[in-house]
């Protein structure tokens, strides 16, 4: 959670006295098909990925005995589900029990103890015998419990389970081809430029991140890019069999080739001259890569299908979908990817809702609908055995990931029936969600990457700060189903055009250009605090210390990412870096600005945006003081703890 900049301040200034102590301590021709070769036979195993990051709830509640709770988990293409993790805990009324985890045949693949009075206890289940079908693996957890029957008017056996996250596993040989250089399963991807990269070079780059992010997504793999010295040549012993470097080369004939096949050293070579690059990257657009299954190929002309966009989706389509058996209450969590959609970012969005169910006929039953804490829509369950309802969901609710929660009562006409008379509940995949295209909605990082899709404009203000745009960008394509299509352009451009842009620059390329970030990078180690036009007082603070920061803000209508820093861009790398180690990534933020000191601690802002709606009313004169408090604690961390700020106020 981001606190407002006027409740920051006890937290900041402990912060900077600590770390202000600490800071001073001391401290190519074309070759012949040849076979594939595994040159390293050993599986590559993932780190644990949450089922967040699948798109799935990380928390199950199982209530009642012999009773499945059903999942359906994705397995992406040429990788193996090998371990289940999670904790088990809230264990009630069980006696010696445990919870089978069974696949979709009904094969046991582990057994969950459930020890008596237990608080929290970490499990792991080995899945590599699970059956995989259409690219998903089902699991279904029953709880085993050896006490008397329960009833509806006795407390029945109920246990919880969190954390759950799935480890998947895929070889990753030394590659001989084309086809075999991008296996199922990688955690990192090195493209090397020129040091000084073209125009044609740097969007063949970001095309490539955005197309090899979409391609190994849910997994987040880390995609980099390098402007180090004389690409090709840069050793490559240090890295791991699940690395792969890709060079990109302006000039020579267009085509790809692996170079030093079958060792740890094989390369990718992407060449052409100019718009050619950007051809011979649409190979990567999809899996038809595997078609290529020689050591070289040249992909002679291009025309990608583009994301189809549209305000209607049905669930079917964005991927929702649930079933629960409810006598009582129960929760059936759900969402979808704003960013879907394809129009960018939304303001609002309507819900229509059908189901089929178990008709209720002498009980009671009915289900609440809701977003967040605001309720949608609510219905009585009759003996129809359809639902059919809408609700509108507010701007206040909307995120680029919006949950969706269907809550669900049923109470029997029979006093103390057993626990099988229940209700079946089951979303039809016909229901459809409408969204409103707009910028009218919660801002900051909570529009990330809905605003950016499909396409968005990449201004940069140096070819050294390449890098930083590829990094972001591999950080917002994590977090959709669509395919990012980033235009390279010049800021001044950017400025104007009216489309959503990733700008990487620093504070004189963004003022040259109009635009108003929550802060703004001035001379030396100064920064603009609450610089927006509409602001009607800023503040100038000198942090007497370097400042690397992210920004997510609307300006002139649209959305900007703003990666800049004063001084030392290392901490820009330490901001982009905290970001990737988060959860959820964007997702995981509120606020409009993260940033990180020379001490290396990173803050979350609210400035302007990406807090609670509605906003705030305008600030008074207060609040220029929380905000320089905030601001010093990250910057001046690493200076004596009796720092000089210069504060200079303006009247816009």
């Amino acid at each position: 959670m981001t606190l407002p900049l006027s409740r920051r301040l006890p937290r900041l200034v402990t912060a900077l006295a600590v770390t202000a102590s600490l800071a001073v301590l001391p401290g190519v021709s074309p070759a012949a098909a040849e076979p594939y070769v595994e040159a390293v036979a050993g599986p590559s195993v993932t780190p644990a990925i949450g089922w967040a990051q699948l798109g799935l709830s990380d928390r199950m509640d199982i209530i009642g005995a012999n009773l499945p709770a059903d999942v359906s988990v994705p397995v992406p293409t040429g990788v193996t589900p090998t371990l289940l993790t999670g904790e088990v805990g809230s264990i009630v009324n069980v006696t010696d029990g445990r919870v089978d985890v069974i696949d979709g045949r009904g094969v046991v693949l582990g057994v969950i103890p459930l020890p008596a009075g237990a608080i929290s206890v970490p499990f792991t289940i080995d899945t590599s015998a699970a059956q995989v079908v259409d690219g998903r693996t089902r699991l279904s957890f029953v709880v085993r419990d050896t006490g008397p029957a329960a009833t509806t008017c006795t407390q029945p056996p109920a246990v919880t389970l969190s954390r759950l996250a799935t480890t998947f596993s895929g070889p990753a040989p030394d590659p001989t081809t084309v086809a075999g250089f991008l296996p199922g399963y990688l955690d990192h991807v090195v493209i090397r430029v020129d040091p000084a990269p073209s125009p044609a070079v740097a969007q063949a780059a970001l095309d490539l991140v955005a197309k090899l992010t979409r391609l190994y997504r849910p997994m987040p793999v880390r995609i980099d890019v390098s402007t180090g010295a004389e690409p090709g040549v840069v050793s490559l012993q240090s890295l791991s069999g699940t690395t792969r470097v890709i060079d990109i080369r302006d000039g020579g004939r267009p085509g790809i080739t692996v170079e030093n096949p079958g060792t740890p050293a094989a390369v990718l070579a992407i060449t052409g001259t100019g718009e050619q690059l950007a051809t011979q990257v649409g190979l990567f657009t999809d899996r038809r890569l595997g078609l290529a299954q020689g050591n070289s190929a040249t992909l002679v002309s291009s025309r990608e299908a583009s994301d189809v966009s549209s305000t209607v989706k049905t669930f079917g389509q964005l991927g929702i979908s649930a079933q629960a058996s409810v006598v009582g209450t129960t929760t059936l969590y759900t969402g979808f990817d704003a960013a879907a959609f394809g129009v960018g970012a939304i303001n609002g969005a309507a819900v229509h809702l059908k189901a089929h169910y178990t008709p209720v006929v002498g009980g009671e039953g009915s289900v609440l609908v809701r977003s967040g804490d605001t309720v949608l829509a609510t219905h009585s369950l009759d003996g129809s055995g359809t639902l059919d309802i809408t609700g509108d969901i507010p701007a206040e609710s909307i995120t680029s990931n919006v949950g969706l929660a269907v809550e669900l009562r049923y109470i029997p006409r029979q006093d103390c029936p057993p626990l099988s008379d229940r209700v079946t509940f089951s979303i039809d995949p016909q229901s459809t969600v409408t969204v409103r295209p707009g910028a009218g909605n919660r801002g900051g990082f909570a529009a990330l990457p809905m605003a950016f899709t499909p396409d968005f404009d990449v201004a940069i203000d140096s070819p050294e700060h390449l890098r930083y745009a590829a990094a972001a960008l591999n950080l917002i394509a994590q977090q959709t189903q669509i395919t990012l299509r980033p235009r390279v352009t010049q800021l001044s451009d950017a400025s104007s055009s009216g489309s959503s842009t990733l700008v990487v620059s620093g504070g004189r390329g963004l003022a040259d250009a109009g635009m108003h970030p929550p802060l703004l990078p001035g001379a030396a180690d100064t920064v603009d605090v609450g610089s927006a036009p509409s602001s009607a007082a800023t503040t100038l603070v000198d942090l007497h210390a370097p400042l690397g920061m992210v920004q997510a803000f609307t300006d002139s209508g649209r959305a900007v990412v703003a990666v800049t820093g004063t001084g030392d861009w290392t901490l820009v790398d330490a901001t982009l870096d905290h970001v990737r180690g988060l959860p959820n990534r964007w997702g995981s933020l509120t606020g409009d600005v993260v940033a990180t000191g020379i001490a290396g601690e990173t803050v979350t802002l609210s400035v302007s945006e990406g807090d609670s709606m509605p906003h705030q009313p305008a600030p008074g004169e207060g609040w220029q003081w929380w905000a320089w408090a905030s601001i010093a604690a990250v910057g001046a961390a690493a200076v004596a703890a009796v720092a000089t700020v210069l504060i200079r106020r303006r009247r816009a």
